[in-house]
């Protein structure tokens, strides 16, 4: 990379210095939120008198509503820290033995200025104005359920764990929700079945845990009924120590949940590669559960099936380990938070620090299903103490040409509460059979929360492999410390050379790895910026014997505007000891030691618009050779619910004595709601590295609350020359699945 990059760079950043550092960006502040104590803000429910309740259109017009006090001053967080929201929100909630209600007032100045264009079930919500609920039902300043909606009347729902450590948005509740619009703002009707939540009732007052957040996109702006301190950042919605409080409940009293779904699936599908005829199967299993009591379920599943979950995005991968893929199985996402013990596993984000649980190393063998012949799985909390436990077990089967034992994999997960935001807990996974030596792991770890900026993690674990003794253990910490306009950690992990997490995810083994990082996010008063972000980081590894393997080096200059655009400007060195001749780019490097140097850049537009995006180019080495990638990223929003998004990555890689290496990966998803209950989508993909493409089309129809009809077809195609020219159909699949939820 050329040093005139490096000055032409540190320039910039040295004049962006300097002007934040001459600015004083703050205004008059109606709420110090530095003082709030969070437990003064106090909602009252009202009980519904035997027989009535409102009717849940979005109208909000029942006389029922009248029963219920009116709540609000919503606080900004963005943009302007502590000031009232520019625009009234009012709220009231109502009660009775078997629904929790909340009607939600939405005024706004402008309404022609409303915005939104989401409608399928747990869409992200990013693009559009937005209100979110959570409640503590326990009360432990801990954990919560999560409920979102926009003014088209979308669902999303979710479950935290943690302080929002872990948030599973695949959890999916069986609730009502219904919103309108008019001259004066949009509104907000919502019932939740107490049955879908666990609580500790009883003959007396309850209370719970509560906050809701309203989105007003076209501004910017976040305001929340009960603010929290800015640099939680929008996952501190779910830190359920800074939540207010959910008075007025009396005599709850919770069901033992039973829930059924039976399911069948017709398959139709044939493999061209393997000159097979078309294959026809009519497959049929079931998901049950039973509450075994008021905060403890079981769930078992049958025949598991997951037709319906898209394919993971075509990546290359160029780096010398194994890339991670997020779980998207409902029946794995479901428990994702209380078996996380890498702290951010179940988030979908990436690995976590030391991942000991992988979900997908169950089912999935090389990319390709393998049956779920059963399973169960039990969850819970007693006290401060919350369990899990699962097993499940797969079938026979022949993945590729290589035949596949039937295998169980079991893991048991415990956590305790201490202090008044820590945990320490603990982890066994185990696999049996597979065709393998047995495999088992165990875990401890310690999560410290120390007042509102400083966190402690630590985990200690060994794994036990017949034959592979010794030298398995491994042992991870780290401190972080985060305010608003400073950020720091600190990561030490130590993993031995015959450590194998083989249900996990750990792809670095016989490493000692040292992490820093600081950042410096002022907040100046230029017009149109939000806040200004340096951060330097760095990584480096280390073998047992002493010999360096890899480092890194970065300083990232990042500038979010108040639109929330964001502009980014990096610097990177890199350092890699090949310890054996490897194979990258159609090249083989020999072993040894490679340093080489990366400038990137890359803008995010403004989600809420109809065109919106993000464009990056990295720039520089790669090993001995230079490297260019660029990626792309835009959608189109052409009619409200019609969402065109588009995904393109190239690379051009030369190593000396060689070719460029030219790789494209290019997909497109095109997806349309017709209502909340209605959803379509076609997904396709096309990687010339391997020189094969797919298309995947979903139809779903939520015919009932909890039941579902999807109609899938997949088909495949490569071809032997780059392109995509002369594609041969590699093979093609039709399945239909029906599922019918029944509950008691």
């Amino acid at each position: 990379m050329s040093r005139r990059w490096v000055v032409v760079v540190g320039c910039w950043v040295f004049g962006l210095l300097r002007f934040a550092s001459s600015a004083a960006a703050q205004g008059p502040v109606v709420t110090d939120i530095t003082t709030i104590d969070p437990h003064t803000f106090k909602a009252i429910a009202a009980r519904l008198p035997d027989g009535r309740a409102p009717k849940v259109d979005g109208r909000l017009d029942d006389a029922e509503w009248a029963l219920a006090p009116v709540q609000g001053r919503f606080v900004q967080r963005e943009p302007q820290f502590g000031w009232e929201s520019t625009e009234r929100t009012e709220f009231r909630i109502l009660y009775d033995d078997k629904t929790l209600y909340f009607g939600v007032w939405a005024y706004d100045s402008d309404p022609d200025g409303i915005i939104a264009s989401e409608l399928k079930r747990d869409s992200g919500l990013r693009k559009g104005d937005q209100l979110k609920i959570v409640l503590d039902t326990f009360h432990d300043h801990r954990n919560a359920f999560y409920f979102s909606t926009n003014p088209l009347g979308a669902l999303k729902d979710a479950h935290s764990v943690e302080e929002g450590r872990t948030i599973n948005y695949d959890w999916n509740a069986v609730w009502e929700n219904r919103t309108t619009i008019d001259d004066k703002g949009w509104y907000v009707e919502i019932a939740i079945p107490l049955s879908q939540l666990r609580f500790a009732g009883g003959p007396g007052d309850t209370v719970w845990g509560l906050n809701i957040c309203r989105i007003i996109i076209r501004k910017n702006e976040e305001s929340y009924w009960v603010p929290y301190p800015r640099e939680w950042l929008a996952l501190g919605f779910a830190r359920m120590s800074a939540s207010g409080l959910l008075t007025g409940l009396r005599g709850l009293q919770p069901r033992r949940r039973l829930e059924f779904v039976p399911f069948a699936s017709p398959h139709v599908s044939r493999n061209y590669d393997a000159g097979t005829p078309t294959r026809t199967t009519k497959e049929v299993g079931f998901d049950l559960r039973v509450g075994l009591s008021q905060s403890f379920n079981a769930d078992f599943t049958y025949n598991t099936d997951f037709a319906h979950v898209e394919a993971d995005q075509e990546v290359v991968n160029l780096s010398r380990f194994s890339l991670f893929f997020p779980e998207k199985r409902q029946f794995f996402t479901e428990g994702a938070g209380i078996f996380d013990y890498s702290q951010n596993a179940g988030s979908g984000v990436g690995a976590g620090l030391l991942s000991l649980f992988y979900s997908r190393r169950i089912g999935l063998q090389e990319g390709r299903e393998v049956p779920i012949l059963g399973g169960a799985r039990v969850t819970g909390r007693t006290g401060h103490t919350t369990i899990g436990a699962m097993s499940i077990t797969t079938d026979a089967a022949t993945v590729g040409t290589t035949p596949m034992p039937r295998a169980n994999y079991s893991v048991v997960r415990v956590k305790q509460d201490v202090l008044s935001k820590s945990t320490i807990g603990g982890i066994v996974v185990n696999r049996t059979g597979g065709g393998r030596p047995d495999h088992r792991a165990i875990g401890l770890d310690g999560i410290f929360t120390f007042g509102k900026h400083l966190e402690w993690v630590a985990f200690a674990a060994k794994t036990f492999n017949p034959g592979r003794r010794g030298k398995d253990w491994a042992a991870l910490t780290k401190a972080k410390w985060t305010a608003d306009v400073f950020d720091a950690s600190v990561t030490y992990a130590d993993i031995g050379e015959r450590f194998n997490a083989e249900m996990g995810f750990v792809p670095r083994t016989d490493i000692r790895n040292v992490q820093a990082q600081a950042a410096w996010a002022p907040r100046p008063a230029w017009p149109g910026v939000r806040q200004l972000r340096l951060n330097v980081d760095t990584s480096y590894f280390e073998n047992h014997a002493g010999r360096k393997e890899s480092q890194s080096t970065g300083l990232d200059v990042s500038l979010t505007r108040q639109d929330s655009s964001v502009v980014r400007v990096s610097v990177d060195s890199h350092f890699d000891n090949l310890p054996a001749d490897w194979t990258t780019a159609g090249t083989v490097l020999a072993r040894g030691g490679y340093a080489w140097r990366n400038v990137r850049g890359s803008y995010t537009s403004v989600q809420s618009r109809r065109v919106y995006g993000t464009a990056s180019v990295d720039i520089g080495g790669y090993y001995n050779g230079d490297k260019q990638t660029y990626r792309a990223e835009v959608s189109l929003i052409p009619k409200d619910t019609l969402l065109l998004e588009n995904f393109y990555t190239r690379n051009r890689i030369v190593l000396p004595g060689a070719a460029p290496y030219i790789t494209n990966v290019l997909s497109t998803r095109v997806s349309y709601s017709f209502s909340p209950d209605l959803f379509v989508k076609s997904f396709v993909q096309y990687n010339d590295t391997t020189r094969t493409s797919s298309l995947n089309l979903l139809f779903w129809y939520i015919y009932r609350p909890g039941s579902d009809l999807y109609i899938v077809y997949n088909q495949g195609w490569e071809t032997d020359a780059p392109g995509p020219r002369d594609l041969r159909t590699r093979g093609r699949s039709l399945a239909v699945k029906v599922t019918y939820w029944w509950a008691r």
